[in-house]
Formats: C-alpha cells, sequence, structure tokens
C-alpha cells in the first residue's frame, strides 16, 4: 500500500508532567521541496506496521545510504522537518512506525525491549528485529537504490534500548548505530552482554546521547511541575550502568565512539538535536 504522506500529521511535545504526547508533528512544506514522502504498510507475524520513507528529490539512480529509525509516527516528521538541504550523501529515511494516530503506540514497548520477569508488557525485541531484517530491509533494498554498506539504526529512549540491542547481537547488520537517551535500566542493565570483548565484530561508529538534565535531573528547571507520581516513576527508572560509562566502556573496543551530552535539554527535549546528529551520522563519507 503506498500513498503520499499524511495531512493530518501534528507536532510533537512532551507535555509539563514529562510524558510524551501523542500528537504528531505536521510535515513542513519545506521538507516536502527536498523529499519524495511516501507511507507503505507492511504486516508481520499477524502484527501490522507502517513504513514511512523520504527519499531525496532527484535522486536518480544514484545509491545512497539508509537512515532506519524507530518511532516513525512521532519522530520521522521531526527529523525530515529539520533537513534544511539535500546532497549526494543524504540518506533515504526509513521511519519504522505503526498504522496509528498516536505518536507513540503502546505497541512499542512490546517491539523495543528485551524480556525482564518483572515486566510482561515488552520482551518482543529479537521478534522485532526479525521483522526488520526480514522484511523492512528487503522491501526497502527492491524499491529504492541503497548503499549497503552506509546502514544506521537510530531510537530514543526504548527505541535507544532496542539500538543498543541490535549493536550487542546483531552487530554486522548495520554499520552505524546512534542510541538516544537509551532505557538501559529496564532490567537493571540487562542489556549489556557479560561478555568480554563486548564484540566479536566492530561497528564502524557507536553514538550514544542523552540530554543534560537527565544525566542531572536535579538542575532541571522544569522538575518543580512534575506530579509526585511522575517523579516516583523517574527514580524507579534507574539501575544498570549509565549510558555515559556505557560509551566509555564501548569505547575501548570501538575507535568511532562517541558521548554527546545535549546541554539544558532533558529526555523530550533532546530529541530534535538527537535526530539532527543522526542525519549527520547516516550522511557521513567515513566512519565518525
Amino acid at each position: 500500500m503506498k500513498s503520499i504522506l499524511f495531512l493530518s500529521l501534528f507536532f510533537v511535545v512532551y507535555s509539563m508532567q514529562g510524558q510524551p504526547s501523542q500528537v504528531i508533528t505536521p510535515i513542513k512544506e519545506s521538507a516536502k521541496q527536498l523529499f519524495d514522502l511516501e507511507q507503505h504498510d507492511l504486516a508481520y507475524n499477524g502484527r501490522e506496521y507502517r513504513l514511512y520513507i523520504a527519499q531525496p528529490v532527484d535522486s536518480g539512480d544514484a545509491s545512497r545510504p539508509v537512515l532506519y529509525m524507530l518511532d516513525g509516527n512521532g519522530q520521522f516528521p521531526m527529523l525530515v522537518n529539520g533537513v534544511e538541504k539535500v546532497s549526494e550523501n543524504t540518506p533515504l529515511i526509513v521511519g519504522i512506525g505503526y498504522p496509528s494516530d498516536m505518536a507513540y503506540p503502546k505497541e512499542r514497548t512490546r517491539d523495543y525491549t528485551i524480556p525482564i520477569k518483572e515486566n510482561d508488557e515488552g520482551g518482543g525485541a529479537e521478534d522485532f528485529y526479525r521483522f526488520i531484517v526480514d522484511k523492512v530491509r528487503p522491501f526497502v533494498e527492491s524499491h529504492y537504490t541503497v548503499d549497503t554498506t552506509r546502514q544506521t539504526l537510530c531510537g530514543h529512549s526504548h527505541g535507544g534500548l532496542f539500538t543498543l540491542y541490535v549493536m550487542f547481537n546483531h552487530t554486522r547488520s548495520f554499520q552505524h548505530y546512534v542510541a538516544a537517551s537509551p532505557s538501559i535500566w529496564w532490567g537493571q542493565g540487562m542489556v549489556v552482554p557479560k561478555r568480554r570483548p563486548l564484540f566479536t565484530h566492530i561497528p564502524h561508529s557507536v553514538t550514544i546521547t542523552l540530554g543534560e538534565y537527565e544525566e542531572n535531573p536535579v538542575s532541571d528547571p522544569s522538575r518543580k511541575n512534575l506530579s509526585p507520581d511522575i517523579l516516583k516513576k523517574k527514580e524507579q527508572r534507574k539501575g544498570g550502568i549509565s549510558p555515559r560509562e556505557l560509551a566509555l566502556m564501548i569505547a575501548k573496543e570501538v575507535p568511532g565512539t562517541r558521548f554527546i551530552l545535549f546541554e539544558g535539554k532533558n529526555h523530550g527535549s533532546s530529541i530534535p538535536e538527537f535526530l539532527r546528529e543522526t542525519v549527520h551520522v547516516a550522511s557521513s563519507t567515513s566512519p565518525i
């Protein structure tokens, strides 16, 4: 199923309570001048998904890098709106989402997380990985001209957790990985392998990003607006290694590792910064 994208998309913002809004941003006219925009619905093991695809205009037969991004419903519009110009290295952008009018459908928890005993809402990361490599990538590679030696996977929050899962367990699947504000607390850091070395194959680059106020929450001026329930939930979402510590650990094995702290940003407000950095990574002609 193919159609030109989405006149009904609205802006994604985080509420004063620190929770993601389910409203989706519209794609700007400027982005429509830079990209040919399409959407395609795919089914896999009885589950429904939607691909949001942006192909730089006038691509011709040129082979482009490809960026696979999670949370396609909410973050694909934000990413393409942030692109100011395209070049021969601008990637084909593939947002992986769901046939839903919500920015962050509940299915993402099921698909992006690893199994843990204390939570039966998630645990589908391996099945979702199989969907990407068995269904999404063959579809993309059969319909678009892409350079399979320049593939990037990115995700934020639970999507960052999934990105780490793929990086550690299926490293060869992508060359570049961008994990933004990854939910390493899920399972008390179980996503990090106990084996050493961490990698049997070295990825070209690993980028881990975090908002300043995620690392130092007491300095976040918006914290005073959070309800006691939200504050309690945030306190519970701790445990395991920190993103900065994980980046330092990975850097011992992967020369192309970076940790980026976005000043003055929290979990939600760091998303545009992460997306901007992701386009830079995916457009690079050499390891970052």
